[in-house]
């Protein structure tokens, strides 16, 4: 399966918010809503590391991933729909009849809500490839949660057994499952014990 990379981060263009919101807020929350397991659903854009980032905010009846859902929108609308990232909540955040913006850019900083970002180099390029064809997704950023995005004991065996036939590398199942996401893991193979055994 091909790696699938954010079209803004591959084109090397500025995130602006008039390239980024290639649809509006209300479409937004109206394709959350489209999920089975969403009771509500608001959008808002917020300040974050200097950039406009668009977070989908998701009060939920049944269990659901933030990575879950993006996906579900990004199958919809596209990747470049402008949603970086899904904040499930047990009840809709509100400051008066309005989203509470300050609530949610508080959930951005404390890392509740992962934002999605691509692969920054050819290691998890290659982490990535691995992963979207072993759990058989195809929107996967280097900060989602392996379990989130329905990974298991199984399936990491899999991807284990996959990234040592890539890299020629063995990784201990325990480090694998401590560290949960691409990144984490392109460290361990950085790592001088990982280098020395390659």
């Amino acid at each position: 399966m091909a790696t699938v990379v954010n079209p803004r981060r591959r084109l090397g263009l500025p995130p602006l918010l008039k390239e980024r919101l290639m649809v509006g807020l209300a479409e937004l929350a109206s394709t959350l809503l489209g999920h089975p397991a969403v009771r509500d659903a608001r959008a808002t854009t917020i300040r974050h590391d200097d950039r406009d980032v668009t977070i989908g905010v998701v009060e939920f009846s049944q269990y659901v991933s933030g990575p879950e859902l993006r996906g579900h929108v990004w199958d919809r609308l596209g990747a470049g729909c402008g949603l970086d990232g899904v904040l499930l909540v047990d009840a809709m955040p509100l400051a008066g009849n309005t989203l509470d913006t300050e609530y949610v850019r508080s959930a951005v900083i404390a890392g509740t809500c992962t934002l999605f970002e691509g692969p920054a180099d050819g290691v998890e390029e290659r982490l990535l490839s691995i992963w979207t064809s072993t759990m058989n997704l195809k929107w996967i950023g280097v900060h989602d949660d392996f379990l989130d995005l329905g990974g298991d004991s199984i399936v990491a065996v899999e991807v284990l057994a996959k990234i040592e036939d890539e890299f020629g590398t063995a990784l201990d199942v325990y480090d694998f499952m401590s560290t949960y996401h691409i990144r984490g893991v392109a460290g361990l193979l950085s790592e001088p014990r990982v280098l020395q055994q390659q």
